[in-house]
């Protein structure tokens, strides 16, 4: 059986991708791995979203950046 799955979430700057790391973050299968916003790279995700600081979270990061194969599931927010 799974232990977690190892998610990536596209967009996650946007009210969609937020929203999906928000109701992943307490998921218990669930492990958020890479979250992009092109723009914002390199931003911790509660400098763009400050209700959501200090949840265990990657920085963002741009889509060129990830290597597909890591991920199980990978969300378009």
């Amino acid at each position: 059986m799974v232990e977690q799955v190892n998610i990536a979430i596209l967009g996650a700057s946007g009210y969609t991708g937020a929203e999906l790391v928000r109701l992943l973050t307490h998921h218990p299968k669930a492990r958020i791995g890479a979250i992009t916003a092109d723009r914002k790279a390199g931003e911790s995700y509660g400098a763009v979203y400050p209700h959501l600081a200090g949840l265990d979270l990657p920085p963002l990061t741009t889509i060129d950046a990830l290597n597909w194969d890591d991920f199980d599931v990978i969300f378009c927010g």
